[in-house]
């Protein structure tokens, strides 16, 4: 592993250590209030990054900051998730889903690929 990618699990773990468990952070969040899981609330995804677990899930935050603004310690989680999201990039176990998008937009401009007439399918994150 090299050095860029120690720092930001480094960095990660600082901002997630002081994460206190007390869900203020769930109940304005986009993506828990869809699906009612705890494993895609804020919280969730900082339990897994406590356990060292690189998963999808934090693919599916939607960045909004509402956990930090809720956050009664201000922690920036979302930074943390984006960070934790290049970690994953770099070590090549981000989903796939989300590599077939990257290179679309960089071979078609969109995120779609090819698209000729209507797109049949969406796609995010």
């Amino acid at each position: 592993m090299n050095i860029e990618i120690e720092n930001l699990i480094e960095e990660i773990q600082e901002e997630i250590d002081k994460c206190i468990n007390c869900g203020m952070c769930k109940g304005r969040c986009p993506v828990f209030q869809a699906l009612k899981e705890e494993f895609n609330s804020p919280r969730g995804r900082v339990n897994l990054l406590k356990s060292k677990i690189l998963d999808k899930v934090l693919y599916q935050c939607s960045l909004c900051k509402s956990c930090e603004i809720n956050c009664p310690l201000h922690l920036k989680l979302p930074e943390a998730f984006k960070k934790a999201r290049r970690v994953m990039a770099e070590t090549r176990k981000d989903p796939k889903d989300n590599r077939e998008m990257i290179n679309n937009v960089r071979k078609h401009g969109n995120p779609f690929g090819k698209i000729e007439g209507k797109p049949k399918k969406l796609h995010c994150c």
